[in-house]
C-alpha cells in the first residue's frame, strides 16, 4: 500500500511549508488573529509550548485538513467518537457536531488542557475528557513517560529528545460505558502504533480514523499497523494524504 510514497512529499513540499508551516504568517496570525475560525466554530490558541510557524497552519485553515476531510465526508449519526489525542478540540468538536453524539477524549499533555476544555464547551460539545493514556492491554513494553519539545503538535512517546514527562493511564475496563463507542479517532504523534497493535481489544470499534506518522514508527511496524487492520477485518474506505479510514467488514 502506498500510504505517503516520496512523490507525494516532494509534491507537497513548496505548499506545505509555504502555507502550513510559514513563520512570516505565523506571526501575522499571533498578533492580529488570534483565534482559529472555521465554519460556525471559534478555538483559542492560548498555547506557550507552539512554534509561531506551526500558527500559519490556522491562518491558511490548513490545520488538520487530512483528518477533517475525513471526519467531515463520513461521521454521521452512526457515530459515537473516541479521540486519541484532544490538541486544541478541533477533531473532537468536528466529531460532535457531525455525530450529534457524546465524545471520549484523551488527552495526556497537562499544559493544554485549559485550553482544550475552554474550546469544547465554547463550541457547545458533549464530551467526557481524560487528562490519561487510554490503556488497552497493559504489557511490559509499553511506556508511561513522552518526551516534550517546544512545540506541542510534535511531543511523542517516540521521540528521543526534549524533556521527559511522566503521565497516567486508565484502562479501558474502568470506563463504564466505553463499549458503547464504535468509533475510533487517533492523532497522537506515533500512538496509533500501540492501538493497532492491540485492535484485537477493541470489540466495540467498527470505524478508524488516523493520521499515519510515518516519520516517527519505523517501516515495518507501518507494515504491521495495515496488516493488524486487514487480520482484523477493516477495509479501507477512504485516504486523505497520510491520514486514513477504515471500516469493519
Amino acid at each position: 500500500m502506498k500510504y505517503f510514497n516520496k512523490i507525494t512529499k516532494i509534491l507537497l513540499f513548496f505548499p506545505y511549508y509555504f502555507f502550513h508551516r510559514n513563520y512570516f504568517f505565523g506571526i501575522l496570525f499571533k498578533l492580529f488573529v488570534k483565534k482559529f475560525y472555521f465554519k460556525n466554530f471559534c478555538f483559542n490558541i492560548n498555547i506557550d509550548n507552539i512554534k509561531v510557524s506551526q500558527l500559519s497552519s490556522f491562518f491558511f485553515k490548513t490545520y488538520e485538513y487530512n483528518d477533517r476531510v475525513l471526519i467531515l465526508k463520513y461521521i454521521s449519526k452512526k457515530n459515537h467518537s473516541i479521540v486519541i489525542g484532544g490538541g486544541i478540540g478541533f477533531i473532537a468538536t468536528l466529531a460532535y457536531y457531525k455525530s450529534k453524539n457524546k465524545v471520549l477524549i484523551f488527552e495526556i499533555n497537562k499544559k493544554i488542557i485549559k485550553n482544550l476544555r475552554n474550546n469544547l464547551d465554547k463550541n457547545k460539545v458533549d464530551y467526557d475528557l481524560f487528562i490519561k493514556n487510554l490503556q488497552v492491554i497493559k504489557t511490559d513494553e509499553e511506556k508511561n513517560y513522552y518526551y516534550e519539545t517546544d512545540d506541542f503538535l510534535e511531543s511523542s512517546i517516540y521521540l528521543s529528545k526534549g524533556k521527559k514527562i511522566f503521565y497516567k493511564s486508565i484502562n479501558k475496563e474502568e470506563i463504564t460505558d466505553f463499549n458503547q463507542f464504535n468509533t475510533l479517532i487517533i492523532d497522537a504523534e506515533g500512538a496509533e502504533k500501540y492501538y493497532f497493535d492491540n485492535i484485537g481489544e477493541f470489540k466495540n470499534i467498527k470505524y478508524v480514523y488516523f493520521e499515519l506518522h510515518y516519520h516517527l514508527i519505523p517501516q515495518q511496524s507501518i507494515v504491521n499497523i495495515f496488516q493488524q487492520l486487514k487480520e482484523n477485518n477493516f477495509e479501507l474506505i477512504d485516504q486523505s494524504f497520510n491520514s486514513f479510514y477504515f471500516e469493519k467488514n
